[in-house]
C-alpha cells in the first residue's frame, strides 16, 4: 500500500503530460517530456504516433498506467482558451495600371463636341458604386461562435465604417465553443477606384445610357464605369458581319487617339468591356492593342451560366442573331451545355422603338420556351434587353411564385467579371495570339492607327 501511494504521488499530473488528450490540442506545458516506448499487443499499437489529435497517453509502467490491470488512464478534458489573433496590417491597395483621372478634351463648337465619353451637353459623370444598407445592416452569413467578439472590423473602401464585432458566443462557456467558421475579413481601402471603360460598339447613344443605368445599383465598391459610344461611321446596330467589322474599325481608330503614352491602355482605364452580345472582332483587336483585360458581355455571361447551372439558353433578337449565337457558343466550346436560342424576331433598335408591352411579351415567350427545352439558366442576348430583365424573370417563375430558373443580364455579368479580373491585377497575356501587332505593322510601313 505504501509503495502504491508513493507511486501515485510520483505520477505527474495529466495537465502537464505532453500526450494528454484535449479538446484544444496538446498540453500547453513547455517542459519537454521523453517519448514513451510503444507497448506491444495493445490497442494503442494501432494508432500512429504522428497523429496530432490522438497520442499514446501512457508509458510502459508507472505514470498514466493502471498498475492493477494495465489499462490506460486519461485526464479529464480541460478547456483551452482560444488565442486572440490581432488583425494583420494591410498595405494600401494598388493597381496593375496606375494613372491619373483623365479628362477628355471638349470642343466649343458643333453638336459633336461632347465626344464619345460624354452624353452631349449634359456631361455625364462616371458611375460610382451605390451601397445599400447602413451600419445597422445585418448579415445572414454563418458566424464563428468560438472567437472572442473583441476583434475590430477591418476598414473598408465604403463610405460607412463598421464598429466592433458583436458576434454571439456560447452562453454556457464562451471559451469551450468551437466553430468551423473563422472571423470574417474585409478588403483594405484602395488608393483610387478601379476604372472600367464600357464600350458600346454601335453609334446609338441611348443604348449606352441604358447599360449604365442598369448596372448602377449593382456596382461593386471601388469601381467606376465610364460609357463610350462608337463614333461615326459606326453603324447604329450590330446585326451582321459587316456591321461588326465597320464598328471595329471605327472604335479601334478612335480609341488609338486616346491611348496612354506607354501603350498599355486607353488613358487611365484598368479594363475594357465590349457591350455587344456576340463574338465581336473588336474584343480580340483590343486584346492585341492593349495590355489591360478586355472581355465581351456574351463571353462573360456564358462563363457565369456555367458556374450556376447545368444547361443554358439564349433569348436572341432576329433570326440571324440566333445563328451567330449558335456558332459563337460552339467556338467557346460550350455546345454540350447549350439548349439553343429562341428569337424574339425583333431588331436591335426595335427593342427601344416598339411598345414596351410587346417587347416584354416576346421576351417572356422566348424565355419560357427555353425553360421547356431544359434550360435552368437563361441569358439575355442583347445589351438592349438589359432594361427588360424583369419580364424574362417573371415569365419563368413557377406556379407557386418561386424562381428556379436563373436569368442573367449580360451587361451586369460583364461588369462583375471585369471587376474580378481588375482586382486580381491580371493583364492580357502578350505571348501568343494576343502579342502586340504594332511592331509588325510598323515594320511593313503601315502604322496608320
Amino acid at each position: 500500500m505504501a509503495e502504491s501511494q508513493q507511486q501515485q504521488q510520483q505520477q505527474p499530473s495529466s495537465q502537464n503530460h505532453p500526450f494528454a488528450l484535449r479538446p484544444g490540442g496538446p498540453s500547453p506545458s513547455s517542459t519537454p517530456q521523453p517519448q514513451p516506448q510503444k507497448a506491444q499487443n495493445s490497442i494503442y499499437d494501432l494508432v500512429s504516433d504522428d497523429m496530432p489529435s490522438y497520442q499514446n497517453p501512457r508509458t510502459p509502467s508507472g505514470p498514466g498506467l493502471n498498475n492493477t490491470n494495465g489499462t490506460p488512464t486519461f485526464s479529464p478534458p480541460q478547456p483551452q482558451s482560444p488565442t486572440l489573433q490581432q488583425p494583420q496590417s494591410y498595405g494600401q491597395g494598388s493597381s496593375r495600371f496606375p494613372s491619373q483621372l483623365y479628362q477628355f478634351p471638349q470642343n466649343e463648337s458643333g453638336p459633336s463636341s461632347s465626344g464619345p465619353y460624354t452624353d452631349g451637353p449634359r456631361n455625364v459623370q462616371p458611375l460610382f458604386a451605390q451601397h445599400s444598407g447602413g451600419a445597422g445592416a445585418q448579415s445572414s452569413r454563418p458566424v464563428s461562435r468560438g472567437a472572442p467578439n473583441m476583434i475590430p472590423s477591418m476598414p473598408t473602401g465604403g463610405s460607412s465604417a463598421s464598429g466592433p464585432s458583436t458576434r454571439p458566443t456560447s452562453a454556457a462557456n464562451p471559451n469551450t465553443a468551437r466553430s468551423p467558421f473563422s472571423t470574417p475579413i474585409t478588403s483594405p481601402p484602395r488608393q483610387r477606384p478601379h476604372q472600367i471603360l464600357l464600350i458600346n460598339p454601335n453609334s446609338t447613344r441611348s443604348m449606352t445610357e441604358a447599360c449604365l443605368t442598369s448596372i448602377r445599383p449593382v456596382l461593386p465598391p471601388g469601381i467606376e464605369v465610364t460609357g463610350y459610344t462608337a463614333p461615326y461611321p459606326a453603324p447604329t446596330a450590330i446585326e451582321s458581319t459587316t456591321d461588326a467589322i465597320m464598328s471595329t474599325e471605327a472604335v479601334l481608330r478612335d480609341l488609338a487617339k486616346h491611348a496612354a503614352s506607354n501603350g498599355e491602355t486607353v488613358q487611365n482605364f484598368d479594363g475594357m468591356i465590349v457591350a455587344c452580345f456576340s463574338k465581336h472582332p473588336l474584343i480580340d483587336a483590343l486584346r492585341e492593342s492593349y495590355d489591360v483585360p478586355v472581355i465581351g458581355i456574351m463571353e462573360a455571361s456564358l462563363y457565369v451560366a456555367r458556374m450556376i447551372g447545368g444547361r443554358f439558353g439564349i433569348v436572341a433578337t432576329a433570326a440571324r442573331s440566333k445563328i451567330f449565337q449558335d456558332d459563337a457558343v460552339a467556338a467557346y466550346g460550350l455546345s454540350h451545355f447549350y439548349v439553343g436560342s429562341e428569337s424574339t424576331h425583333l431588331g436591335v433598335l426595335e427593342l427601344e422603338t416598339r411598345p414596351r408591352e410587346e417587347v416584354a411579351k416576346r421576351m417572356g415567350h422566348a424565355a419560357r420556351s427555353l425553360a421547356v427545352k431544359g434550360a435552368d439558366t437563361i441569358l439575355l442576348g442583347c445589351a438592349g434587353m438589359t432594361e427588360l430583365t424583369r419580364a424574362a424573370k417573371d415569365a419563368v417563375r413557377d406556379e407557386d411564385g418561386r424562381r428556379t430558373v436563373n436569368v442573367i443580364d449580360s451587361v451586369e455579368a460583364g461588369i462583375m467579371m471585369m471587376a474580378s479580373l481588375v482586382d486580381m491585377g491580371i493583364p492580357t497575356s502578350k505571348k501568343g495570339v494576343y502579342k502586340g501587332e504594332k511592331e509588325g505593322r510598323r515594320t511593313r510601313g503601315q502604322n496608320w492607327l
